[in-house]
């Protein structure tokens, strides 16, 4: 994980990484088990108004996310296209006031998933591929991230939710999902914002290994930041205050480092992938993490839910494996420009495909990127040259190195 910190008019860009045994490797109103996880954020327009920002993942080939209406072209483009009054965000625990907000699209995958038509897409299905949306407003037909809300000084839980999540192992066929955050303004609270990540497509965990992943989250004002599992109620709708079941072994951090052993000796003594972890039929496993910025007592000052999915794959087929990435913070001011540059290569000798899933701009003089290969191995290059509406705000940034058979 690499965390580029801010104060004044400079920005906090974390680029997160994931990968099979480093710590360094970069990831890689609707109808039925649609939705796959999100994650939620805030900042400050003034002392009162906060600007709710959001990411979900969907389920690639869902009707709302295909240009032909007759299901029966896949176009693997459709990045920027603007669904608008798609999701209801509701501003407090009550659920009242709430408002409609509008989604757009920042990645999706490029491989046809296995059903060609609307509807169901879960685990027994084989269908995998995921896009990616970000919340904001298109009212005036110019993209404004992000939602603004004014509030009285005081707390409150900031949610909204649906029916008809998709299928994992973890939690029960089409449940009705949510996703919350805790604002506080005001008094001890006063000009806090909240921790900032960003939802990782579905993150691939090769099977028979010790796997390990750093979850990634900023804050902007420098706060510590602590990681816990979830309670199902903060992801579930009508469910307890229990935390959620996680796969056999798996363990998390208080730094947000998730180790899960998922060899056959460990998870099941004499099994050879039959164990209740594998690639066949059990590969799909949520999970739901709250990220808190706190008070020296304790005090949680907010918190953001993180929520994805792993998949596990065969255990024949490495990830690619990236290098010469910058591994310290770095700051990035209004003004300048920072380019970084890497490569990644696999053992196939195929060079690889890197991706951005969630570029901070889509305008090409703020965020570029360039991708050559050579033999087996590709060499991207992002370039960033951050505006003055962009100075004192967090990203974190998801890219992807993905080999020839989507590992």
């Amino acid at each position: 994980m690499k965390i580029f910190n801010t104060e004044g008019n400079k920005i906090i860009l974390a680029l997160t990484a994931v990968g099979l045994l480093l710590l360094l490797i970069f990831p890689a109103s609707l109808s039925a088990n649609h939705f796959r996880y999100g994650t939620m954020s805030w900042t400050l327009d003034n002392s009162t108004t906060i600007r709710l920002k959001m990411q979900n993942g969907w389920t690639a080939n869902h009707a709302e996310f295909r240009i032909n209406s007759d299901y029966d072209v896949w176009v693997p483009g459709y990045i920027g296209s603007i669904l608008q009054d798609y999701i209801t965000v509701k501003w407090d625990s009550s659920g009242s006031p709430s408002e409609t907000v509008d989604i757009k699209i920042t990645s999706r995958d490029n491989t046809t998933p296995s059903e060609t038509t609307a509807g169901d897409c879960g685990a027994s299905d084989g269908c995998i591929d995921s896009t990616i949306s970000e919340m904001g407003d298109y009212a005036s037909s110019t993209w404004t991230l992000g939602k603004a809300h004014t509030y009285d000084n005081g707390t409150y839980i900031v949610y909204w939710n649906s029916t008809a999540r998709s299928n994992v192992m973890n939690i029960p066929d089409s449940s009705k999902w949510r996703n919350e955050t805790m604002v506080r303004i005001g008094g001890d609270y006063s000009g806090n914002v909240s921790p900032v990540s960003a939802v990782p497509p579905i993150v691939k965990v090769q099977d028979n290994v010790s796997f390990i992943y750093q979850v990634s989250a900023t804050d902007a004002n420098g706060d510590n930041l602590t990681y816990r599992w979830g309670y199902v109620r903060e992801f579930i709708e009508g469910t307890g205050d229990t935390v959620f079941t996680k796969p056999t072994g798996m363990t998390l951090s208080s730094s947000g480092l998730i180790e899960w052993d998922i060899r056959d000796n460990v998870t099941c003594s004499g099994c050879t992938n039959n164990d209740a972890v594998d690639n066949d039929t059990n590969k799909l496993w949520a999970a739901f993490i709250m990220v808190e910025d706190r008070l020296d007592n304790g005090t949680a000052k907010s918190y953001i839910p993180i929520d994805f999915v792993f998949e596990v794959t065969s255990a024949d087929n490495n990830p690619p494996v990236l290098s010469g990435l910058p591994n310290t913070n770095q700051t990035v001011s209004v003004g300048s420009t920072k380019i970084i540059s890497f490569s990644s290569t696999d053992d196939s000798g195929i060079a690889p495909t890197v991706s951005v899933l969630n570029p901070p701009s889509d305008n090409s003089t703020v965020w570029n990127t360039n991708s050559t290969t050579s033999g087996g191995t590709t060499t991207f290059t992002i370039t960033f040259a951050p505006d003055s509406a962009m100075g004192g705000l967090s990203y974190v940034i998801n890219i992807r190195s993905t080999d020839a058979i989507g590992m």
